[in-house]
């Protein structure tokens, strides 16, 4: 009987000293500075002119952050029953300003996303800008519509 007790109390005092001791806690990420973001004006312009050069194109409005050129388009009248034909072209054109491939090209036609890159483009010409991070991540929803 006393070496149950014995071997009883061992294993209750084991397990309270491990039960009772503080949860390690992970490792907080590293938050440091984000990097800033690149927004290229010239480019912007350049990728402008090479999608108004595409027939049937009748308004343009492009921007240009961190390797990504977004650009929108309007077609309008019976030109719209060869979009696809003219979003292939303009993307081809805007990819011929990166022989390098270091940038990625997003053409659109909807209306809505046009209206919102062409106030994110006003912004930027103004220089408008408040939040950097913030203005990335809207191209970046922007971006991820004209995927879908």
């Amino acid at each position: 009987m006393c070496k149950s007790m014995v071997a009883i109390m061992l294993i209750f005092i084991l397990a309270l000293s491990v039960g009772c001791q503080p949860q390690k806690k992970p490792q907080q990420e590293q938050r440091g500075k984000p990097k800033p973001v690149v927004i290229e004006r010239d480019l912007a312009a350049q990728a402008k002119e090479a999608a108004k050069s595409v027939e049937g194109v009748e308004e343009v409005t492009a921007v240009v952050v961190d390797h990504n050129i977004s650009a929108a388009i309007k077609v309008t009248g019976f030109k719209r029953l060869q979009l696809g034909a003219i979003k292939r072209e303009v993307d081809k054109r805007i990819s011929l300003l990166d022989p390098e491939g270091d940038y990625k090209v997003y053409v659109t036609a909807d209306k809505k996303l046009f209206k919102q890159l062409q106030e994110i483009e006003k912004q930027i010409e103004e220089n408008n800008i408040k939040d950097e991070q913030s203005l990335k991540q809207q191209v970046e929803k922007i971006n991820d519509a004209m995927k879908g």
